[in-house]
């Protein structure tokens, strides 16, 4: 079923995206390219998993936790295909709650380089053969595609700094075309969520003050496009995150750090997870789900845990990311002594309240 769906919205995306007439194109063809990875990605961790739910959740998973979970638990996707999935969700996202224009080779490079993933994980992951899902003319195909992603970029701000010309008054179309070059900037960089209005803001001010677009949109420096291998097919396109010696050095902001196009995901999006819900989610109680984030440290990791703090000292928000249940999953499959644990962190718990009250 799921693969059903995939196909149909690869095709419908490919139908748009070949369509003569421009009427919602750069929003259609990202809604359902991204569709179809969320649908594709299911059928796999499906195979794998029987389930594309986590434990007490009502919904299936989202194509964020999809694209996690094939990353790092299934371990079938790449860190190249995994940045362009994540670019695709944010577009995906921009589309359906903002607005994005992008260029035609832009599109072309998100449409093919997509076609070229789904491909590979059909082929590697479901022995399935894309050719026989969907006929191959249908594929999209470009008398010119873009070669190098550089001078795309390149244009694509030449065209933006037209738009934010005095007198123009074109500030609301160069922002749109500013967010997917964001998005595909932010996955490279490792980000999953779609640039907020301050991000693109700060981006366009950036550009009117003539700061080189390598310093504003440092992940793209690093993207490239690599070279047909001999005897594949020539319209094949696979996006590559590397590090030139000259690119300018990208890390993820610290949380009381600005960055020069935007910083992390909002902690209260990323980190949604209560404590006390911890041990519920995983199949435990809210005493062993306490004592397992004791154990793992969880605390110790800020991909983790996120905690902030009054000026006081007080915790005025604190919460877990996807990444704490995946490693809370992995230590119970392992076979990991809930009861042991638990007893340990009770026996702890118990000695320092025992102390506080010897100090009192």
């Amino acid at each position: 079923m799921y693969l059903d769906s995939a196909v149909e919205s690869l095709t419908l995306a490919i139908e748009l995206f070949n369509r003569p007439s421009p009427i919602a194109r750069d929003h259609a063809v990202p809604m359902f390219l991204g569709h179809a990875f969320e649908m594709l990605l299911k059928s796999i961790i499906f195979q794998a998993r029987g389930t594309v739910r986590d434990k007490g959740d009502e919904l299936t998973h989202s194509l964020g936790r999809c694209i996690g979970i094939a990353a790092d638990d299934l371990v079938v996707l790449t860190k190249d295909e995994r940045a362009l999935l994540a670019a695709i969700k944010q577009d995906r996202d921009c589309a359906t709650h903002d607005s994005i224009v992008m260029s035609e080779q832009l599109l072309w490079v998100h449409m093919r380089s997509g076609i070229s993933v789904i491909r590979r994980l059909l082929r590697d992951e479901l022995h399935q053969d894309l050719g026989e899902l969907l006929p191959g003319r249908v594929i999209p195909v470009s008398a010119e595609p873009p070669h190098d992603l550089q001078a795309l970029v390149e244009e694509e701000l030449a065209t933006v700094a037209a738009l934010l010309a005095p007198g123009t008054r074109k500030g609301p179309d160069a922002r749109a075309r500013l967010r997917p070059l964001l998005s595909l900037d932010g996955a490279a960089t490792g980000r999953v969520d779609p640039p907020t209005e301050i991000e693109v803001s700060r981006a366009e001010a950036a550009l009117r003050k003539g700061t080189e677009w390598q310093r504003i949109l440092p992940g793209l420096a690093t993207l490239s496009i690599t070279p047909v291998a001999p005897g594949g097919d020539a319209q094949d396109v696979v996006l590559r995150v590397g590090r030139d010696a000259d690119a300018i050095p990208v890390r993820k902001a610290r949380r009381d750090e600005e960055a020069l196009a935007y910083r992390s995901m909002d902690p209260f999006e990323e980190y949604g997870g209560k404590l006390s819900a911890f041990g519920s989610k995983l199949g435990l109680s809210q005493q062993q789900g306490y004592a397992l984030i004791e154990h793992l440290a969880l605390k110790d990791d800020d991909a983790a845990y996120f905690c902030r703090k009054t000026k006081n000292g007080n915790v005025q928000y604190q919460g877990l990311s996807a990444r704490a249940y995946d490693l809370g999953r992995k230590a119970l499959e392992q076979g990991l002594d809930v009861a042991d644990i638990t007893r340990r962190y009770n026996e702890t718990r118990a000695l320092k309240r025992s102390s506080a009250q010897a100090v009192r």
